[in-house]
């Protein structure tokens, strides 16, 4: 039995210390906010102060002043907007056969021109020995569940690039959309070939894009990322340069010799940037564009990704473009234009994002009848199945 007398007590003690939180929260979201205004104008000095720092953390690298919203520009009458998702069912040695498939939905959007909307799905079947093992590094390993879904991504973004290119090619004003980051953080620590390989591929096809010049973007939702703010923790910083590494305020010695008590940086420690543009934007409006200091961008080139926030009117979201595209004010704005449309459309998420997803996804039952067509076909043509013993014994159990 409860005794409630003694967990009331406990949940009034937690009600307390989550109320402090609050309080303590709201106390940083003001000091970053104070902090911004302060680096309205001198920027640039805030701009040379980050590049010359040493930290661990991600910083946004600003191109103007960080507080500065830009209106909703104009979208064009007639457009297309184009996005792919991917799904998959990854390979399974305890199953019928050792195989895995992709599945790549893809939409279509046009507007002002009456053509109705395209929305499909692709899935590719892979089981042969060149698709169930790779070579990196002079080692031949089985593919894992982390190299099937970076297959899946560069597959969704080179559907994007083709469609997208097609529709140019027809005359149209494009827009391609990707659900996500269009930085390939999954591929730090990765095999040197198998990077390499990667970033060929999605280079390639950025080029290609930016020759046609179609611009393409990577949607976020709710971001929960904080670059801007780290950002204006580098200018909390009274060493000069700062180095995370080296920190004086770190040392307790250092603290207690000179009467210093905390780390400058720390009071605006855990404020995200979209709890910052959710109080500096109105909807429709934008940030300022940010570069990003992801060392995997070194390896991009001309196509490095940058990113801003945009208020949809239901969240800050946050909108990941190439450095060329960011250069183009025409293409800026369009993406900008786009990106808003389609969140209003879909509701608070970009509709064509999450029409790609509903044509992507592959559901517990479409798992089971993929396997009952390998089974099924197996045993019409006397193919020897792999099960597996398991599994053997999980089908016995069943029966």
């Amino acid at each position: 039995m409860l005794d409630f007398g003694i967990l009331k007590q406990q949940i009034d003690q937690m009600a307390d210390e989550r109320k402090n939180l609050e309080n303590d929260y709201f106390q940083r979201i003001e000091l970053a906010l104070s902090e911004m205004e302060k680096w309205q104008e001198p920027w640039e000095e805030l701009s040379a102060k980050i590049v010359s720092s040493r930290t661990s953390w991600l910083i946004a690298q600003p191109a103007g002043a960080f507080a500065e919203p830009h209106p909703l520009p104009y979208r064009p009458g007639k457009m297309t907007v184009i996005a792919a998702d991917g799904s998959q069912i990854f390979p399974d040695r305890h199953e019928v056969s050792n195989c895995f498939m992709i599945n790549i939905g893809y939409v279509v959007l046009h507007y002002g021109t009456g053509e109705r909307a395209v929305l499909a799905s692709e899935p590719t079947l892979y089981y042969r020995d060149e698709d169930l093992y790779t070579e990196w590094a002079g080692r031949k390993t089985a593919v894992t569940r982390d190299m099937v879904g970076m297959r899946r991504g560069n597959m969704e973004f080179e559907k994007v690039v083709e469609l997208s290119l097609e529709a140019k090619e027809e005359g149209r004003s494009v827009v391609g959309l990707s659900d996500g980051t269009l930085i390939l953080w999954n591929l730090e620590g990765k095999p040197r070939d198998f990077r390499k390989e990667s970033l060929k591929a999605t280079m390639k096809s950025m080029e290609a894009l930016r020759k046609a010049r179609v611009p393409v973007a990577g949607y976020i939702s709710d971001p929960g990322s904080a670059d801007v703010v780290n950002g204006l923790r580098v200018g909390l910083c009274p060493e000069q340069p700062p180095d995370c590494d080296r920190c004086p305020w770190k040392l307790k010695q250092v603290q207690e010799q000179e009467g210093l008590f905390g780390i400058p940086c720390e009071p605006i420690a855990g404020v995200t940037d979209d709890v910052l543009y959710a109080r500096k934007l109105r909807k429709g409006e934008r940030s300022g564009v940010f570069g990003s200091t992801s060392k995997i961008l070194d390896e991009y080139g001309k196509h490095r990704i940058c990113f801003f926030y945009i208020n949809t009117g239901w969240e800050i979201g946050r909108v990941e473009i190439p450095l060329w595209v960011a250069k183009d004010r025409e293409l800026l704005d369009l993406v900008h234009a786009t990106v808003f449309d389609q969140a209003e459309k879909g509701k608070g998420y970009p509709i064509v994002l999450s029409e790609s997803h509903e044509r992507a996804v592959v559901r517990g039952a479409d798992r089971e009848i993929f396997y009952k067509f390998l089974k099924d076909t197996f045993v019409k043509n006397d193919v020897k199945a792999e099960i597996s013993i398991k599994q053997l014994k999980k089908v016995a159990a069943s029966v």
